[in-house]
């Protein structure tokens, strides 16, 4: 649970209990960049709410702009809390007719007034709102984990033994794709769909009667890497 998360969620205000008790399941789950992956049937469990309850909620939070979501292969929707960006929606009501505002007199001062100028106490101190919080708490790339879970899970194919700059260079494009593609397990999951694929393990006829088989370097370039997401090679 990510206590900087659950501060900014709790004095939120313009939801229905329901929403209110959805956004808070969530915030229990958030890590401190706002990201976590619990199931429908969690979030009704915790909540006591129905599943389509729990859904519509989720959808409303989305609409506002707090809730972002996305769905990952074979595993539980991956959401990210933005408390900051929240906006609900605003229900006008035309005003009533009212007087004009009284009209106030303003004196100018005398030529020979003094002015009083106040100083400054002190120096201001540097704004640190410049500061991009998403850049400093972006994960790194953890490149020889990566290319262990390849080895680990795919020994059928060609071993990855050296990690090149071109290597580390592709891998961080992949990384930094998406929220979603910094978390092992989902590198895991991708290698699990790679040794499902007959064809890309090479236990298929392929032109010429040469079978194809693939290598790390050709899963992880971009065109290549969303076919297999996208299950292009899993019949």
């Amino acid at each position: 649970m990510s206590t900087i998360i659950m501060s900014l969620c709790w004095p939120l205000q313009g939801m229905s209990g329901p929403q209110k008790a959805v956004l808070i399941s969530l915030a229990d789950n958030a890590n401190d960049e706002g990201v976590c992956w619990p199931s429908i049937a969690r979030i009704a469990e915790r909540t006591c709410l129905g599943e389509r309850t729990v859904q519509s909620a989720i959808k409303w939070l989305g609409a506002t702009g707090i809730l972002s979501f996305r769905e990952r292969m074979g595993r539980s929707t991956m959401y990210t809390l933005t408390p900051a960006a929240y906006a609900p929606p605003q229900e006008v009501h035309p005003a009533a007719d009212a007087p004009p505002p009284p009209q106030e007199k303003h004196t100018p001062p005398a030529a020979a007034a003094p002015r009083t100028v106040i100083e400054p106490s002190s120096e201001p101190s540097p704004s640190r709102v410049d500061a991009n919080p998403s850049k400093a708490s972006k994960p790194k790339c953890p490149t020889q984990a990566i290319v262990d879970l390849f080895n680990e899970t795919l020994p059928g194919l060609p071993r990855v033994v050296m990690i090149t700059k071109s290597r580390v260079a592709t891998l961080n494009a992949r990384w930094n794709e998406s929220v979603v593609h910094q978390d092992l397990d989902f590198w895991s999951d991708f290698f699990k769909l790679v040794a499902a694929s007959p064809f890309l393990m090479g236990q298929t006829e392929g032109r010429a009667g040469k079978p194809f088989r693939a290598v790390f370097d050709w899963l992880i370039a971009p065109t290549n890497f969303v076919k297999v997401i996208e299950g292009n090679f899993n019949a």
